[in-house]
């Protein structure tokens, strides 16, 4: 048996775990009590969310000489919200560098290297907060501060690996041979070397990090309202780093957009609160059908819509030479 195929769906097996053992009576009752109005009012909180984010991604976009238009970018997000939803640990987010590709007339290795850069600003902004989440709650829980620093260094290092050219080469190309990038292996024809292309300096990351900071910011509150509707009465500061730290464990590639292991840490986090487990766990069922479910399904059918403008044949080299000798 090939446990690797098995292990992305591990986050499920978690999830069905946690669902037995509570009541699903108690946790509909919970469901119930949630005020129809507030809760279809919850499913436009995405929006100032995107906002932000699509604002620190124009500004990295034009780091790296990629120019999008404001619309598109945000059309772009939904594509990758889509692709990551149908692919273990998000993986295929990273598949929406062919519709940026196209849109752009830049090279596909450049196009993937921005999104890199962009997500990895964000992990290094969301690790931030777990860390500082982890000092605050270190009475009630030790050995949080420790995951969330273990995992900003991990991912400062492999962020330092990544802009490493002569370190990065050699990985970024077996990357590019794995089965989720198959796809753009079709419209692959451009040089290795555009991955480098433009990269941003660390000057030039100071104001996209503290957007992505900003959006961490408007998320993180946002939850803590919608919270106030199952019952989960925490003190603002402490149910922020609470949201930080479950992120951060569901950032972990065992499971679809963390379904299963940010229930569980969110669950032990909130019983410190005499939280119930029924109402965490109705929490987070919500709250991933609003921030990732809706998403999905409105990227799928832009997917759609923007997967017919892609090109049976590897055009793009060309006219981006052309571009760059202008």
């Amino acid at each position: 048996m090939d446990w690797k195929k098995l292990l992305p769906i591990a986050g499920i097996i978690l999830l069905i775990y946690v669902l037995w053992r509570f009541d699903p009576g108690k946790i509909l009752a919970v469901f119930s009590t949630v005020p129809p109005f507030y809760a279809a009012l919850c499913f436009l909180s995405i929006i100032p969310f995107l906002l932000v984010v699509n604002l620190e991604w124009q500004i990295l976009l034009k780091k790296q000489h990629i120019n999008v238009s404001y619309r598109y970018s945000l059309k772009n997000y939904f594509i990758g919200y889509f692709y990551g939803f149908i692919t273990p640990g998000g993986l295929g987010n990273y598949l929406r560098a062919l519709y940026l590709r196209e849109e752009s007339n830049t090279p596909l290795p450049k196009c993937i290297s921005n999104i890199l850069t962009l997500n990895i600003i964000d992990l290094i902004a969301l690790f931030l907060i777990s860390s500082i989440g982890g000092v605050f709650l270190l009475g009630q829980h030790p050995y949080l501060f420790l995951i969330s620093l273990m995992a900003l260094i991990s991912i400062t290092a492999i962020f330092i690996f990544f802009i490493r050219q002569n370190k990065s080469k050699r990985l970024f190309e077996k990357l590019l041979q794995t089965q989720i990038f198959q796809t753009a292996q079709r419209y692959m024809d451009d040089p290795i070397e555009t991955f480098y292309e433009d990269l941003p300096r660390f000057k030039d990351l100071r104001f996209p990090f503290l957007i992505s900071l900003l959006s961490y910011v408007v998320f993180f509150t946002e939850l803590h309202l919608i919270a106030q509707l199952f019952g989960i009465t925490v003190p603002y500061l402490s149910l922020f780093f609470m949201f930080a730290i479950s992120a951060t464990v569901a950032t972990v590639p065992i499971s679809i957009h963390g379904i299963g292991t940010r229930d569980a840490t969110l669950i032990a986090l909130l019983s410190t609160y005499s939280i119930s487990p029924e109402n965490s766990i109705s929490f987070t069922l919500f709250w991933f059908t609003v921030f990732w479910v809706t998403p999905s399904i409105i990227g799928a059918f832009i997917t759609v819509l923007e997967h017919k403008k892609l090109p049976p044949k590897k055009t793009c080299t060309a006219s981006y030479q052309e571009t760059k000798s202008i």
